[in-house]
């Protein structure tokens, strides 16, 4: 009874108004793109590459913004909404182990995240093939790997929410600091980012053109090629040693509420 209150508790709170509605713009802002951009190349006259710009929207809206942005929100909130609303401390005096605690409130958050990034994934997909070519479309192969990089981001700001006081600003500075500009960088730095190896588990071929910015256009030549088998590595190892450190903090901290502290 005491779990399912806490999973009732989490999904109240994942789906209050204003996440809903970040979330419904998040997971069409995709699509409406693909169909601006279909506009455009049709009032030139030109033929439209629904193949390049589904891979594009894909891997650099949906896989590079909303599963991120998404998880960093839902997954550092299993914490720290509870310290900001000051109820930390009557949720740790539960008779139940704290393990379990942020468990069962971490499952909601990853399942929205999920749902979201799937979401966006099937309405871009069909913005940019339609009902004709959906068929050739990666899709199924996004869609599958979809759970693997929302687990291990998911994960990666569980720990930061378990340790850090302000977890969501330093969420912002990984997820668009970091995440944004070691995967593009030269040699091996880019094998310091989860986005590089998930670029590569789930490659998406994107014209030049698109990818025209400074760095990529200096860089692709000098980086160092990852292969499936170590991201496929790198990215379970990273899902399970974030959580086993999360539950670990959780359960050794002491939390109490911000205006306590």
């Amino acid at each position: 009874m005491i779990d399912l209150y806490l999973v009732r508790s989490a999904l109240r709170d994942l789906t209050r108004t204003r996440n809903l509605i970040a979330a419904a713009v998040l997971v069409l802002a995709p699509g409406l793109l693909i169909w601006f951009l279909r506009l455009v190349a049709l009032n030139r006259g030109g033929q439209f590459d629904y193949a390049a710009v589904y891979s594009l929207m894909s891997e650099k809206v949906v896989f590079g913004f909303v599963m991120v942005i998404l998880s960093l929100v839902f997954c550092t909130s299993v914490v720290a909404q509870e310290v900001e609303n000051k109820t930390i401390v009557y949720l740790l005096t539960r008779p139940i182990p704290r393990y379990r605690i942020i468990t069962v409130k971490f499952v909601p958050a990853l399942l929205v995240t999920l749902v979201t990034v799937w979401t966006a994934l099937i309405i871009a997909a069909f913005s940019a093939y339609g009902l004709s070519h959906i068929g050739s479309s990666p899709l199924k192969h996004d869609l599958l790997l979809a759970p693997i990089g929302v687990l291990a981001y998911g994960t990666v700001f569980l720990l930061l929410t378990t340790l850090l006081h302000r977890p969501l600003i330093y969420g912002l500075l990984y997820a668009f600091g970091w995440e944004t500009w070691v995967p593009n960088m030269p040699g091996s730095f880019q094998r310091l980012s989860l986005m590089a190896y998930l670029r590569v588990l789930a490659p998406h071929s994107t014209p030049e053109a698109a990818e025209a910015d400074i760095t990529s256009v200096l860089t692709p030549q000098t980086q160092d090629v990852i292969s499936s088998h170590i991201a496929w590595v790198v990215m379970i190892t990273t899902i399970v040693v974030a959580f086993a450190l999360a539950l670990y903090t959780f359960s050794v901290r002491e939390y109490v509420p911000r205006d306590a502290e």
